[in-house]
């Protein structure tokens, strides 16, 4: 396997270890300011200069554009961006110890949609322990999720922005004395954390997928299930669980664990989506979908973080091995080879949508607004949020938002 493929394939790794990298545009500040007293509805993230520009913006509407003028930076990381009640929580976090910082900030968002000036609050993580991902349980109870550390779980109070105490998941540890925790979510009172058993930011154990059972109210581990049909759940810092309308999780594996079956198959290594019912707290065994056999896909492709459109509809963008041209390209805007795509896993298949194609700077910010689904992307017609239209099946091939630089991530404000 040759490094340089796998870093490519990987660019949000990549990212951290190369930050000098530019992203996939430059800045264009001579774009119209939107009005001080629009209302903002959505907040986005980009990578430009090895800073992210966070940046409100107020609809998806046809010919708006975005400007970096007054938005908030952050050294470059693995971002995390996330809204709970009326505060924006930002963090670019440190993954495997490389990029980012351990400082997590909060904002308070007005009226109007717009950040504050000035952080409301700040936690700063003590002794280095790479937080990447926060789920919140609570107004006044969130969790850090660690990886290369000591196999701590933080826990933390969101209103105060101060540590109450950590949760050992040391014993759950395979290989080393970190289970390394990924990216969970709470649901009925109980936290449902992947396990990721990773030797460096690079490798996993070939060990069965494992997610710990928290209970929220006494922070206690109520058991680790686990699941031999796929390898590594909830790839921090590049996946994201989903849930239905009927309450039911949904885990994907992400890239480490594609990448592990693309360039060393027969080494026990699997990918796949899994599911976790309403009302249980183990794996459905009814249910499996690999993203490598599904129409469109190969071996090698992978999901990255993914928005659920409802009946039964998972959106993401699809990595797709056979589009990469320049395996040896530094740049990681040569190559367009992440293709939006509709998961169903009520038929468990899977199609590509009828959008032009990313790069890998671009290929992880997707949201549903009403009936439509936006991707960013960084594509050769063009930089912003392209539309596919749910209910018409009809996708754009110009960008409907113009952005300075390819989305990294983008969440609503409402």
């Amino acid at each position: 396997m040759k490094t340089n493929k796998f870093l490519w394939a990987l660019p949000c790794l990549a990212m951290l270890l190369a930050a000098t990298f530019s992203s996939c545009s430059d800045k264009n500040d001579d774009q119209p300011v939107p009005h001080s007293q629009s209302k903002h509805h959505f907040l986005m993230s980009a990578q430009s200069d090895n800073s992210f520009f966070i940046t409100g913006f107020e609809n998806f509407n046809e010919g708006t554009a975005v400007t970096y003028n007054k938005a908030i930076t952050l050294p470059t990381g693995h971002l995390f961006m996330e809204k709970h009640g009326k505060y924006v929580y930002l963090q670019s976090g440190s993954m495997y110890g490389y990029g980012g910082e351990q400082t997590l900030y909060k904002y308070e968002v007005d009226a109007n949609g717009k950040l504050s000036a000035h952080p409301a609050g700040k936690l700063s993580f003590p002794g280095s322990p790479n937080v990447v991902e926060i789920v919140f349980a609570s107004d006044t109870k969130a969790y850090a999720v660690t990886c290369a550390s000591r196999g701590q779980l933080i826990v933390f109070n969101p209103a105060t922005m101060s540590v109450t105490k950590e949760i050992d998941l040391s014993p759950y540890a395979e290989g080393d004395k970190d289970p390394d925790g990924g990216n969970g979510i709470v649901r009925d009172g109980k936290l449902f954390l992947p396990l990721n058993q990773a030797k460096s930011m690079k490798e996993i154990l070939a060990t069965p997928a494992q997610v710990a059972v928290i209970d929220v109210a006494t922070d206690k581990v109520d058991k680790v299930i686990k699941d031999d049909r796929a390898t590594s759940l909830g790839m921090v810092g590049h996946t994201t669980p989903v849930i239905d309308e009927a309450g039911n999780i949904y885990f994907h594996t992400g890239p480490r664990a594609a990448m592990m079956c693309q360039f060393m198959p027969g080494k026990g290594y699997k990918e796949g989506l899994l599911r976790i019912k309403k009302g249980e707290t183990e794996f459905d065994k009814e249910f499996y979908m690999s993203l490598q056999t599904i129409e469109g896909a190969e071996v090698g492709s992978y999901g990255m973080s993914m928005a659920y459109g409802g009946n039964g509809k998972i959106y993401t963008f699809l990595y797709k091995p056979s589009l990469v041209k320049d395996p040896d390209d530094k740049t990681y805007i040569v190559n367009k080879c992440y293709v939006p795509y509709e998961i169903d896993v009520n038929k468990k298949t899977g199609r590509i949508l009828p959008l032009p194609a990313s790069c890998g700077w671009a290929a992880n910010a997707v949201i549903k607004v009403g009936d439509s689904i936006y991707f960013g992307e960084h594509t050769d017609s063009g930089i912003g949020f392209y539309r596919y239209d749910m209910a018409t099946g009809k996708g754009s091939m110009q960008p409907s938002v113009k952005t300075p630089t390819g989305a990294y991530k983008v969440i609503s404000l409402d």
